[in-house]
C-alpha cells in the first residue's frame, strides 16, 4: 500500500491510500504526520483500495486510538463493502466512522 496522495485542509489531513509495494514505514510515517498534523480530523480515502494488509490494518488502529485521545475523528471514506466489513470487525469497541464520500468526511468532521 502507498499514499497516492495528501494535504492538508482547514477541516482535516487527507491520506489517499493505493495499492502499490510501497514500504509499510511510509505508511507509518503518513499515519504519525497526520496525528501530529493539528487538524481536528483524519480522512483516510479508499476510493483506489479493496484491501488491507495485517500491518496497514494495525497501524490505522494505533492511529484511531491515537487520535482519540486527542478527541480528534479518524474518517473513513469511498471504503468498499468488502472493506467496510473488515473494519467494522476491528473497529469492535466503537468510533468507527465511515461516510460515503471526501465531502461527508468534510462535513461530518465539523
Amino acid at each position: 500500500m502507498t499514499i497516492a496522495y495528501q494535504a492538508a485542509f482547514d477541516a482535516g489531513y487527507l491520506l489517499v491510500l493505493a495499492p502499490g509495494e510501497g514500504p509499510v514505514t511510509d505508511l507509518a510515517h503518513q499515519l504519525d504526520y497526520a496525528c501530529r498534523s493539528g487538524k481536528p480530523a483524519v480522512w483516510v480515502d479508499y476510493r483506489l483500495l479493496d484491501t488491507l494488509s495485517a500491518t496497514a490494518t494495525w497501524l490505522l488502529w494505533a492511529c484511531h486510538l491515537r487520535l482519540q485521545h486527542r478527541q480528534v475523528k479518524l474518517v473513513f471514506c469511498n471504503v468498499s463493502e468488502r472493506l467496510t466489513h473488515v473494519l467494522q470487525r476491528i473497529f469492535t469497541c466503537g468510533g468507527l466512522c465511515i461516510v460515503p464520500s471526501l465531502d461527508d468526511a468534510a462535513t461530518h468532521s465539523r
